[in-house]
């Protein structure tokens, strides 16, 4: 990842930029519905009239889905690169002068900020959130299988030294 601060007089601006690089993931989520021709890329698909796979046109999108789809079905075809990259976290603070705190005699700092992680995908393969597949041990490492999409998170933060 990479991350950066820039200060200017009261103000405090934060990005971390991430990253994954390598590997492959699966979709199992991908292959069940293009197997029952309920994916946006079956309904394409059929709109053409044929799938284009290794520069041939084969005509009959409906068996060609129901074969290569679901659970059994070329896993091949519903491989993609787990490489990605993410705007993870951003935030943006204030402070308080201290000549304005002073005349409260109690507040030492203050600082206000607004936070925000997980905002959006720099680069992505994959038609899901690499990270959130169904687990991260030896079994189903890098599968996704009707799974929660990513949140996005926003805060709003106060600190208060006394």
């Amino acid at each position: 990842g990479w991350s950066h601060t820039f200060i200017y007089k009261n103000f405090n601006f934060y990005f971390l930029i991430d990253g994954r690089f390598g590997g492959n993931v699966l979709s199992q989520t991908q292959a069940i519905l293009d197997q029952y021709g309920v994916s946006k890329k079956t309904g394409t698909d059929r709109s053409i009239g044929y799938v284009e796979l290794e520069s041939h046109k084969i005509y009959n999108v409906k068996d060609f889905y129901e074969q290569i789809g679901g659970r059994s079905g070329a896993t091949e075809y519903y491989m993609y690169n787990a490489t990605n990259v993410r705007l993870r976290e951003l935030s943006l603070a204030y402070s308080f002068p201290r000549e304005w705190l002073s005349k409260t005699k109690i507040i030492q700092q203050l600082q206000v900020s607004l936070t925000a992680r997980n905002l959006f995908f720099l680069y992505k393969d994959a038609p899901f959130d690499p990270d959130a597949v169904l687990s991260t041990n030896n079994n189903n490492q890098g599968i996704d299988i009707f799974g929660m999409p990513s949140t996005r998170n926003f805060g709003f933060n106060l600190k208060v030294v006394f």
